[in-house]
């Protein structure tokens, strides 16, 4: 015992235990050093903006001593939108973030998706309708012909050609369907269109088993977005509580941005 405490206290012990402590010292400074450099503690960077660049261009902004990389991480397609522009990123630009972020992109693609076409026949309109909402698909023109089955589907067509049950068609395009009409010459009603948007008159007049037929613009609809934007002024035929014209049939209607042309002269009886 008095040797071991002769040698705690003896000047060789004492350098060795320094040297430890200098070498502990040393050894956790420089790994908090490294992981200070390694995470780029305190440092953060502005994400640039890269919607609406074509990819070709992404690399040149997010390039340099940010060291951001862009990865295309999705294509979606859009009507209207060429090929190869970014439609969203992540993250989002302003967003702060360390340096060497990977940015992940989603563009445009030219060529739209495409689904297998659902089998309508002898589905009534309704279970129609609401299938090819499921399947990203749109009702095109309506068109009547007798039949025992009222308001069953008897055939589907696209561009005019008779479409089978799973062929590959784009989605968002229009289905024209063939429907039973009864044995009679089925009459409908006219909803009341005034005040609402063209898109949203097309879907009302589905509802009530009709077409819409030409869809006219005045002088105010100048841009794309009036053309959205824009409600009906007028229409033809008329509105109508009674059922006075044939299912199939088609209404005009005529849009504009100038509140002040649309006169409710009617109360609306038929709500979307």
């Amino acid at each position: 015992m008095l040797h071991l405490l002769r040698f705690l206290v003896s000047k060789v012990f004492l350098i060795n235990l320094l040297i430890a402590l200098l070498i502990l010292i040393g050894g956790i400074v420089g790994v908090l050093h490294y992981l200070d450099d390694y995470t780029l503690h305190s440092k953060t960077i502005e994400v640039p903006n890269l919607v609406d660049a074509h990819i070709s261009a992404a690399d040149s902004l997010v390039a340099g001593e940010n060291d951001f990389s862009a990865i295309i991480a999705d294509s979606v397609y859009q009507k209207g939108k060429k090929a190869g522009f970014v439609v969203e990123q992540n993250p989002q630009a302003g967003t702060t973030v360390k340096p060497g972020r990977k940015i992940y992109l989603t563009i445009s693609t030219s060529e739209p998706p495409k689904v297998s076409m659902p089998n309508l026949v002898d589905m009534s309109l309704r279970q129609a309708t609401s299938l090819l909402e499921t399947f990203g698909l749109e009702i095109g023109e309506l068109t009547y012909e007798p039949d025992l089955c009222k308001n069953c589907i008897l055939e589907q067509h696209i561009n005019g050609k008779e479409i089978e049950q799973g062929e590959r068609v784009e989605r968002g395009i229009k289905v024209d369907l063939i429907v039973g009409a009864g044995l009679g010459n089925e009459l409908t009603t006219v909803p009341f269109l005034i005040g609402i948007t063209s898109q949203m008159a097309e879907d009302v007049l589905k509802s009530k088993s009709l077409n819409i037929g030409g869809i006219l613009y005045d002088e105010t609809v100048e841009t794309k977005e009036d053309t959205i934007m824009a409600r009906v002024s007028r229409q033809i035929p008329m509105h109508s509580e009674a059922p006075t014209v044939r299912m199939g049939s088609a209404v005009d209607i005529f849009l504009t941005v100038d509140t002040n042309k649309i006169k409710y002269t009617v109360i609306p009886t038929d709500s979307i």
